[in-house]
């Protein structure tokens, strides 16, 4: 954390401005199946705001500067990526961070909100049914009234300013010429960079997105409300059928998988979105739903961390 001092917002955001790398990789596919996939190396970006939260974040920032707000407010989980990433640039930038977080007070914090709170987010609890009853817009509204100098940020970042963020970079990789795929593949929490995704300039590349939640059946309808005002919509759909039993739900057979990955293709998976996307993905390749010599781009959206939630369960990397 050192080599990360206290930072103005703009210089903050350069740290961001290098194109990430595109990593291909190799599988041993079903015959027939001439595709290519290369991995966008979204993890690599940052040690801390690891994958696509910088980008879902930078917006939020950039407003509640431009407001006069004084901190940052958001919600998630106890292993949530993005809490964890907005408690660390709120230590680098000198904003104030709240955590509002689903369920009842630890009596150990996990890893994810210890790392929080010592990047010196304060921590407040809501009750799963009251977490899960709340309205993001009732929520936001309620906050903003309750916080007025606090800028007040959706779950994942899941809002116009988020997805203008994702946008923005898929936007900036095409325009570079980094981005030439047929097809592009992420995971699906919020749905908020996926909407990013399907409204970036891409030359009307496919975008899949692979639902990291059971029966989710209106991330449609959500990620349709995101782009109402969007001037480019590429195709797109979400595949439900890879949840592996729900959020954050794990089993031997993910976990050989992302040993597998690693130890061939040197990329560490996280359990509960990019291992269940990219299972996916390959399964759509084998089973011929994807067109035989696409170019495939797999989106890593980072989440590293979250691994520490998991206790035993990381897979053997060797």
């Amino acid at each position: 954390m050192d080599d990360f001092p206290l930072m103005r917002v703009s210089d903050f955001d350069e740290c961001f401005k290098v194109a990430p790398s595109l990593q291909s990789m190799s599988f041993n596919l079903g015959r027939g199946r001439n595709v290519s996939i290369d991995c966008l190396r979204l993890d690599k970006v940052h040690p801390f705001i690891s994958g696509n939260k910088w980008y879902k974040l930078k917006h939020h920032i950039y407003s509640a500067c431009s407001s006069g707000k004084s901190g940052l407010l958001s919600f998630g989980g106890a292993h949530s990526n993005h809490l964890h990433a907005l408690a660390f640039a709120g230590k680098k930038l000198e904003f104030k961070t709240i955590g509002v977080v689903r369920g009842h007070p630890l009596k150990e914090l996990t890893p994810t909100l210890q790392d929080c709170v010592d990047w010196g987010m304060t921590l407040q609890w809501l009750s799963r049914r009251d977490y899960r009853n709340v309205a993001p817009l009732k929520c936001i509204q309620d906050y903003s009234k309750k916080y007025p100098d606090i800028w007040v940020i959706p779950e994942g970042g899941a809002s116009d300013h988020g997805i203008l963020g994702v946008q923005e970079l898929f936007t900036d990789l095409w325009s570079l010429g980094k981005l030439n795929h047929d097809v592009i593949a992420c995971p699906v929490g919020s749905g908020a960079t996926l909407a990013g995704v399907v409204s970036a300039k891409l030359g009307g590349a496919q975008c899949i997105g692979f639902s990291a939640l059971k029966r989710a059946y209106d991330l449609e309808s959500r990620v349709e409300s995101y782009l109402n005002l969007a001037e480019t919509i590429n195709p797109w759909q979400i595949c439900h059928d890879y949840h592996f039993g729900g959020f954050a739900k794990i089993n031997t057979r993910l976990t050989d998988f992302i040993s597998d990955v690693h130890q061939k293709q040197g990329v560490l998976l996280d359990p509960v979105y990019t291992s269940k996307m990219l299972y996916g993905l390959l399964e759509l390749v084998n089973q011929g739903r994807i067109k035989s010599n696409a170019r495939i781009l797999a989106v890593h959206t980072g989440g590293i961390q979250g691994w520490r939630g998991f206790g035993d369960k990381l897979p053997e990397l060797t």
